[in-house]
């Protein structure tokens, strides 16, 4: 795939075993998949990925589509999005009104015979199949929660790099540390809860975030090398199934 780049340069983004590296003139070919270590690189990336970084919205693209990952838009325009409501779940009948009246054959008056209880299991089954899209219903909304939070566009972006860990705060100043060791550790942002690890892959650092219900979503912070430019590769769903895979191409452009 390539992208629209400013006059001399080339970018292209190239798919290898799930994970896309954003090579340009300036930059090398990225590094190679699943070699996630605790080992820091050379301190010159430690100090180039370090700074205030700018989002580049004509350059970040859907990684499906290659079309811009949001419409122009000014900063200040920017909204919170509401908290995603979720359904009450009602519980089972517990029995507690008036029972039912009885022939005096010994049926009910519903019409279920003497010793019959399909009046009883279907009132199970309803209330369990009531139950199980009360939760399919709440898994889709914890979900789009993730998405929604997770996939948020920082205009901003102010990281951190040192040997054992990679700061990274927000343009609304939401600080998130990730320690390099490869160690699961438990984060919140916005109304979002999940787990990550961190580590490096040659001179690109990557964190692996996981949440309920399977969410699995991958981000890899590529610095080029001249480090006028970062990219930040998300990737949504199993890597082990790289055709499955969505995600976003960001680019971010060196304010300090």
């Amino acid at each position: 795939m390539s992208l629209a780049a400013p006059a001399g340069v080339v970018l292209t983004l190239c798919l290898t075993g799930g994970t896309v590296f954003a090579v340009d003139q300036q930059q090398p070919s990225g590094p190679s998949p699943r070699t996630v270590s605790s080992a820091a690189p050379q301190p010159s990336v430690l100090e180039g990925l370090s700074g205030l970084w700018d989002y580049n919205a004509e350059l970040s693209v859907d990684a499906a589509t290659g079309r811009p990952e949001q419409a122009p838009r000014s900063a200040a325009a920017r909204q919170v999005a509401p908290p995603v409501s979720t359904p009450a779940v009602r519980p089972p009948a517990t029995g507690g009104g008036a029972p039912a009246a009885t022939n005096p054959g010994g049926s009910s008056a519903g019409g279920t015979s003497a010793g019959g209880n399909s009046g009883g299991n279907g009132g199970a089954v309803s209330t369990f199949d009531e139950a199980r899209r009360a939760m399919a219903i709440l898994l889709a909304a914890e979900r789009r929660t993730l998405l929604r939070d997770l996939l948020e566009v920082p205009e901003k972006l102010t990281i951190r790099a040192a040997a054992g860990s990679v700061s990274i705060t927000d343009d609304l100043k939401r600080e998130r540390v990730y320690a390099t060791d490869g160690k699961k550790r438990k984060y919140q942002l916005s109304a979002a809860t999940y787990e990550a690890t961190g580590g490096w892959q040659d001179s690109a650092f990557r964190k692996e975030i996981h949440g309920s219900n399977n969410f699995k979503m991958t981000e890899t912070y590529i610095l080029s090398e001249d480090g006028k430019r970062l990219f930040v590769i998300i990737r949504i769903g199993d890597p082990k199934r790289p055709e499955t895979m969505a995600g976003v191409n960001r680019v971010y452009d060196r304010i300090s």
